[in-house]
């Protein structure tokens, strides 16, 4: 296991290096997933990789949300809470008791489309509720 957590490191030392191309350190990448298959134990290699894809590439502008949240849960200490569901997400199974109760039903919901126009109007209501007129900036 310490081997792993090595070559781990090694690697992910190599990605912060990589200027976004986890393809720069392809050999310790395969290194990695082939202890972390020998032994049985998931190092999140697919999820790191799909989200540097996402943020280098054209779809950063999408926000890649489904990558982050993906990577997020693969490396949660305990375990993911949340697993990918058909419509949005679900509560993974032993981990219900870590929500409330209508916890399914907002795990169920998916993020609202990034648009211009949909950022536009979410500033514009936000100043109004700072009490910033519309077409007024202040710093």
């Amino acid at each position: 296991m310490a081997s792993i957590e090595a070559k781990k490191k090694e690697w992910t030392a190599c990605l912060a290096k990589s200027g976004g191309v986890p393809g720069k350190c392809e050999k310790l990448q395969n290194e990695l997933t082939a202890m972390a298959k020998a032994s049985n134990t998931d190092c999140c290699i697919g999820q790191t990789v799909n989200l540097m894809k996402c943020t280098s590439g054209s779809y950063k502008a999408s926000g890649c949300a489904e990558e982050f949240v993906a990577m997020r849960e693969c490396n949660r200490a305990g375990g993911a809470q949340l697993v990918r569901a058909s419509s949005g997400y679900d509560v993974a199974p032993g981990k219900g008791g870590l929500f409330e109760g209508v916890a399914s039903t907002l795990t169920a919901s998916s993020a609202p489309a990034r648009t211009l126009k949909g950022m536009q109007e979410f500033g514009q209501e936000y100043a109004a509720s700072l009490g910033v007129p519309a077409g007024q900036v202040r710093f």
